[in-house]
């Protein structure tokens, strides 16, 4: 019996092996949240195609330009329909089928939507450097004391990194180097650094300041003792601190909070408010945009004036100092 099993070739065992390499390096292709968010949005077009008898995958260009133009018609941001894009996209070219992305019908649908609802992005609001004392001031009221450090580091290194708030949950002590006059911090991988370059952020002492990120993630790791690993971890209910790294919703979840207490609009505020506050602040003072990206990273300048929300103080500022005597 057992000589009607087909034995397998080693030509086909190495093909196998082979197959099963790449697909673990295209697979690290995209970040997790970008395949997550990939599979959500796949998803929903699968459904869209599966009510309306299209096929989703092979899809037509009619399908597709009937899913985009009911997102359009139901008040779907620009930036919306433009990942749900990518994802279709991504899927035909992973399956090796002909992308109805590049059908010239498809360009013009998305090219006249672009026009007629704009591609303006509602980003969360800048937290400002008074805004920030505020959010301190509550912060340093809590009972909690590691808490407390710990939402005050979070918090204040956020702002002066101009982090985003994946970068800043991930964050482990080996990234970090302290200097007498600063922290040289490393970040690994970001959003738009997903092959892992890296880059490097300095923190400087800002001595007799009771905002100086420096001295408040000091006395968070000698409280908490941490040595190694995770630099902002979860602690539970009972004042454990928990070994896991915390994520960019707990990240979030703490900006909101803080801001509620501190008489602000929560609903307005999120991790991306310490990124967007830093950079309002810099480029309200008149930071060259050539300082302020060697802080956030950016390549391009476009994408840095978007996070720039009183663009008109520099404005004015650029006025004074051309009138004044």
């Amino acid at each position: 019996m057992a000589d009607l099993v087909p034995s397998i070739s080693p030509e086909v065992k190495r093909a196998v092996e082979r197959a099963r390499r790449v697909r673990r390096y295209v697979d690290a292709s995209k970040s997790d949240n970008t395949k997550r968010a990939y599979e959500s949005h796949l998803k929903d077009f699968g459904e869209f195609c599966a009510e309306h008898h299209y096929s989703s995958l092979p899809a037509l260009p009619a399908a597709v330009i009937d899913y985009f133009t009911f997102l359009a018609d139901i008040g779907a941001k620009m930036s919306t329909i433009q990942v749900k894009a990518a994802a279709i996209s991504y899927a035909h070219r992973a399956a090796h089928m002909d992308n109805p992305m590049r059908s010239l019908e498809v360009q013009e649908t998305l090219r006249g939507i672009r026009r007629t609802i704009g591609t303006a992005q509602q980003g969360k609001a800048p937290i400002t450097l008074p805004e920030l004392r505020k959010l301190i001031d509550v912060v340093m009221m809590s009972p909690d004391e590691l808490r407390r450090l710990r939402d005050r580091a979070l918090l204040l290194l956020g702002y002066a990194g101009a982090f985003r708030r994946s970068e800043l949950s991930n964050l482990t002590v080996v990234d970090l180097e302290f200097g007498k006059d600063r922290i040289t911090v490393k970040v690994r991988k970001s959003k738009t650094d997903q092959e892992g370059r890296g880059m490097t952020k300095m923190i400087p002492r800002l001595k007799g300041s009771s905002l100086c990120p420096v001295s408040a993630l000091q006395k968070w790791l000698h409280a908490a003792e941490i040595t190694h690993g995770p630099l902002f971890r979860p602690i539970d209910r009972w004042g454990h601190i928990h070994d896991r790294t915390m994520t960019d919703k707990e990240v979030a979840r703490i900006v909101k909070k803080y801001a509620a207490a501190a008489g602000l609009d929560p609903t307005i505020f999120a991790g991306h408010s310490l990124r967007a506050g830093f950079v309002t602040e810099a480029a309200g003072r008149d930071v060259p945009v050539w300082r302020i990206k060697q802080q956030t990273g950016h390549k391009n300048d476009a994408v840095l004036q978007r996070y720039i929300r009183d663009q008109g103080h520099g404005a004015e500022n650029a006025v004074l100092s051309v009138f004044r005597e």
